[in-house]
């Protein structure tokens, strides 16, 4: 079975949720990568002396401790996702995970810049 395209001048906004549909598991995935991968990448930078951008997650790293406070938060940010996922309709459903997941990817990929780079 060919891959549908969602390029084209015939591609509508339902045309690539339906794509999304069927990718849906393999974002809940990139969700749990990134969540590692974030974290990982933060814990790192944080041992070479960078600082947490985000105010609310360098607040409660104060109070709880870096690894602690960042699983913490990153755990309620999936649970809330999980939530809506279970209201929403079926054809915005997928795109929960993909907005779950994108910020924690382009947050990792600048930690490994600013890190390795």
């Amino acid at each position: 079975m060919a891959a549908p395209t969602v390029t084209g001048p015939g591609t509508t906004l339902s045309d690539f949720l339906a794509v999304l549909a069927e990718r849906e598991r393999t974002l809940w995935v990139a969700v749990a990568v990134t969540f590692v991968l974030d974290i990982t990448l933060t814990a790192h930078g944080l041992t070479l002396g960078f600082e947490e951008a985000n105010p609310v997650a360098r607040a409660t790293m104060l109070v709880f401790g870096p690894l602690p406070a960042m699983v913490a938060l990153k755990s309620v940010v999936v649970g809330i996702a999980v939530a809506f996922t279970r209201i929403a309709p079926p054809a915005g459903r997928p795109l929960i995970p993909l907005a779950v997941a994108t910020p924690w990817a382009l947050a990792s990929a600048s930690n490994f810049v600013l890190i390795f780079g």
